[in-house]
């Protein structure tokens, strides 16, 4: 694999019992890029997220990560570099825990100092007031828990952000909030995203490039421009496009 990638992915494949869900998949993302995955629920996208997460082992292919080949277990030093924040702000964080347990909990795994410091730079950097730490998950509105969970992918300072429809569980009022959040944050902390989405206009304002994914199967890759354009080539691509213009204009 060449050096200049950020992430490289090479024939994934990626099967449930019979059902074979990621087909021969490959794609590779540079330093500092934003890069979309696109598709309608089921087409396997999700599970290639779960995959370079190192949360699904049960995988074959090549899956390079910052110029090291990944193994099907990972190791901690992984984890610092790559977080995950999930679609369900709500499920994703412990009702028991306060903010600050949640924020304090990765540090003390990877055994870093200066927690204190650290949680105070990621709830400044998500725009919450330092008051919200010692606040349940249940007293906090969902776009507050969305921010906790950014936070706590944050609070470890990874290279690369793992986004699996970050905003599809929010108001719709909120999400664009979240959304420019997720955008300043990459650039004043030079992140790489990989954003999973159904959502074309999302990924159109949040990514470079995007992959379209169908059954499995990467099925068009295109840039920003070329969305923003209405050119996909395909006609699944074009097909989704539509799809995703008329569901805005009923909504």
């Amino acid at each position: 694999m060449t050096t200049q990638h950020a992430i490289s992915v090479d024939k994934l494949n990626v099967s449930f019992g019979d059902s074979h869900v990621v087909k021969d998949l490959s794609f590779a993302v540079a330093p500092g890029e934003s890069y979309g995955i696109v598709g309608e629920s089921g087409s396997g996208k999700s599970t290639v997220l779960r995959v370079l997460a190192g949360l699904n082992r049960d995988w074959s292919g090549e899956v390079d990560i910052l110029g090291k080949r990944q193994p099907k277990l990972r190791d901690k030093a992984f984890y610092r570099a790559a977080q995950m924040v999930f679609q369900d702000p709500f499920g994703s964080l412990h009702p028991k825990k306060t903010v600050d347990d949640t924020l304090a909990e990765p540090l003390a795994i990877h055994g870093i100092s200066d927690a204190e410091a650290k949680i105070s730079r990621a709830m400044q950097d998500v725009g919450l007031p330092t008051s919200f730490r010692f606040r349940y998950p249940h007293q906090l509105s969902g776009g507050q828990r969305q921010r906790v969970a950014i936070a706590r992918a944050l609070v470890l300072e990874p290279t690369i952000l793992l986004l699996d429809e970050p905003t599809s569980a929010l108001d719709v009022s909120i999400q664009a909030e979240v959304l420019n959040l997720l955008q300043a944050l990459r650039h004043e902390r030079k992140l790489i995203y990989i954003l999973v989405s159904h959502d074309l206009a999302v990924v159109g304002h949040m990514c470079e490039r995007l992959l379209v994914m169908q059954f499995g199967r990467g099925v068009e890759e295109m840039t920003a421009a070329m969305l923003a354009a209405r050119m996909p080539e395909t006609a699944y691509a074009r097909e989704l496009l539509r799809a995703s213009e008329g569901f805005r204009r009923a909504g």
